[in-house]
């Protein structure tokens, strides 16, 4: 939710931190401490609570649409992009805290579609990321059957949110 600022806008300031966030690589940390993982995990995990307290505060009692561009879920499945080594079976407890989105859509593509549109991964990454998102939407999909959980190869874009419209109108 981004309520509170990113922990390097403490160091840099807001507009230099968000700066050198978009011009470095993700997974580009080199954080190996436990204790500094757990810390930013704590303080990230409170930016999801209170940020989600905040957006049904402001927005989400007043009917408004809230979309998230990532969520949690990076957090179990690529903690590494968030600069935090912390053992998955901690991380996925702490997604009993965060309130979860009615609907979740996991855009995914072979590693040769992801590669020829961006080269910011190597195939065994995209893979292993793969198997693991889909891991969890499926484990989440089984533990909060009230909401959606839906991977979608994303290879033509129409097609892609054409399936993303049709979800949420037969749900709703």
């Amino acid at each position: 939710p981004s309520i509170l600022p990113i922990l390097s806008a403490y160091v840099h300031g807001k507009k230099k931190a968000e700066a050198l966030s978009v011009s470095k690589l993700p997974r580009a940390g080199v954080n190996s401490s436990v204790f500094s993982s757990f810390s930013r995990w704590l303080y990230y995990l409170s930016d999801y609570v209170l940020g989600h307290m905040y957006l049904q505060w402001k927005y989400l009692r007043r009917g408004y649409v809230v979309i998230y561009d990532r969520y949690y879920f990076d957090f179990i499945c690529d903690a590494k992009r968030t600069n935090i080594v912390l053992p998955k079976r901690l991380l996925t407890l702490g997604l009993n805290l965060v309130a979860k989105p009615d609907f979740n859509f996991f855009l995914y593509a072979s590693p040769e579609v992801i590669l020829a549109r961006k080269q910011e991964l190597d195939g065994k990454v995209i893979n292993d990321l793969t198997y693991d998102y889909f891991k969890c939407f499926s484990n989440c999909s089984e533990k909060y059957g009230s909401k959606i959980f839906l991977p979608i190869e994303n290879i033509d874009k129409v097609e892609t949110m054409n399936i993303i419209k049709s979800t949420i109108k037969n749900i709703i």
